[in-house]
């Protein structure tokens, strides 16, 4: 007993010591540490500012991803239905065609990449072909109505719209409604610098005005899509000898999949009338069905929105869970759900919610309720599925290059979250012993990169591994 009181104190010793030395930068810093095992009566084996209020980041996910495990359950599929009106005769549809999106995050074109395996561009069109429609006299219209209009979350910053990890949310999107631009120098000094779209569609226009420059020179390029518009603006420097791409998102991303949609049945010998355009409409009651598609099921959904840190999934699955659960697909109604299972779950206190990926810097959540949900979960069937979501340390995801050289290799089982000034780390270990632990450790407000609090968080945790 007295050596195990004196493990615990040293224990207790370490981590004071690494908090201190967190909070000399200026930085804030919230841990709950406590195996999954201990009586609800006992003191966790380390707790400092576990009820202080901190921004997430991407420990947001967790909530989502749990919420979405409770009620909707892993065997959730998002479906994505493709209908006409109008007469079908001879191959001829003299009528419109619609497709229409419930909130599907991993529908994808073969050019650009398939995160997970579920529906493609190309099963929509073999879709369509295998009705025997060979000429469309209509209109192409997609249905977006599943979710609200508004495109991107609250609090996000003006400024990187045009990143991928701020891709405008919508019932129907493709390829995580982003387009990826591919980057050459020219010949020589001097040249435009050579650019190539994937998807090739002319939803996007590019305007460039990028030079190349001799090698060793300053790369200088900078590539944005002007707000509003589908207008990719390529400015700057590139020197000989770098090449690279970057993913850009797209301004309403239905009628996107509705172009590519159009362009791909062009491509396979459907004929379109001149005047047909691409646009927004609801399907109508007297549609006849062509096809319902489905994705993945949403445990493997949600193993590469956490793995990855995808905060379109995030974003998607947050208004699903409010058009299903509450009949209006908006993240107010999705943060509605979310309080509802916290509130089953066993949390209280004050917290504040404002999307379902951590990008808003409104949301507000201590260390102790993200450890109670990761604790009220542990005994429930959701378990299994996300810790199997959680990126898992030195092996993939956002662990995948740390503690690799630790004998917490291959046994973290955590999130990750990443703003400015904010670094978060919670989830599940299991010690060298046996013992699973855990854990949630956040801190805030550091003034320098958060490849330091990352380092601390592993700190942490290696003391624990080490008694």
């Amino acid at each position: 007993m007295i050596e195990a009181r004196a493990e615990e104190n040293l224990l207790q010793k370490r981590l004071r010591e690494i908090v201190r030395e967190v909070e000399q930068t200026g930085a804030s810093i919230g841990v709950l540490v406590q195996p999954m095992n201990l009586a609800s009566d006992q003191q966790p084996w380390f707790s400092h500012d576990a009820d202080k209020l901190f921004t997430p980041a991407s420990n947001t996910k967790i909530v989502t991803v749990a919420t979405a495990l409770v009620r909707l359950g892993g065997d959730y599929r998002f479906k994505t239905e493709v209908a006409y009106t109008g007469e079908l005769r001879d191959g001829i549809l003299r009528g419109d065609l619609y497709v229409k999106g419930y909130g599907d995050p991993s529908l994808y074109t073969d050019e650009l990449f398939q995160a997970v395996a579920g529906v493609s561009l190309r099963n929509l069109v073999d879709a369509i072909r295998e009705k025997n429609i060979r000429q469309i006299d209509g209109n192409l219209y997609v249905d977006a109505s599943f979710f609200d209009e508004q495109r991107l979350g609250n609090g996000w910053a003006w400024d990187y719209e045009s990143e991928y990890y701020s891709a405008q949310t919508s019932a129907l999107s493709i390829n995580r409604g982003t387009v990826q631009l591919v980057y050459k120098p020219g010949g020589r000094s001097g040249e435009p610098v050579q650019l190539s779209l994937l998807p090739n569609t002319r939803y996007v226009h590019v305007l460039s005005e990028a030079k190349t420059v001799a090698a060793g020179e300053e790369n200088t390029l900078e590539i944005i899509r002007l707000r509003g518009s589908n207008v990719i603006r390529v400015t700057g420097n590139l020197p000989v000898g770098e090449e690279g791409e970057k993913l850009v998102t797209v301004d309403e991303p239905a009628l996107y999949l509705g172009t590519l949609l159009r362009e791909s049945l062009e491509g396979a010998g459907v004929v379109l009338s001149p005047q047909s355009k691409v646009q927004n409409g609801a399907v109508p009651v007297n549609r006849t069905l062509i096809a319902e598609l489905y994705s993945a099921p949403l445990r493997e959904i949600a193993k590469h929105l956490n793995k990855t840190s995808d905060n379109h999934y995030a974003e998607m699955l947050l208004k699903t869970l409010g058009a299903v659960c509450k009949g209006e697909g908006s993240a107010e109604a999705g943060v509605e759900v979310v309080r509802e299972v916290l509130q089953e779950l066993g949390i209280a206190g004050m917290y504040q919610w404002r999307d379902g990926s951590g990008l808003s810097p409104y949301n507000l959540v201590s260390p102790r309720q993200l450890f109670t949900l990761l604790q009220a979960i542990a005994s429930r069937p959701e378990y299994e599925d996300l810790v199997h979501s959680f990126p898992c340390a030195g092996v993939d995801g956002t662990l995948e290059n740390r503690l690799k050289d630790s004998p917490l290799y291959r046994r973290v089982f955590a999130k990750t979250g990443t703003l400015t000034s904010v670094s978060s780390l919670s989830g599940y270990a299991d010690l060298p012993d046996g013992e699973r632990i855990i854990f949630s450790i956040m801190a805030n407000r550091y003034p320098g990169e958060t490849d330091y609090l990352k380092a601390q968080e592993d700190r942490i945790l290696q003391a624990l591994a080490a008694l």
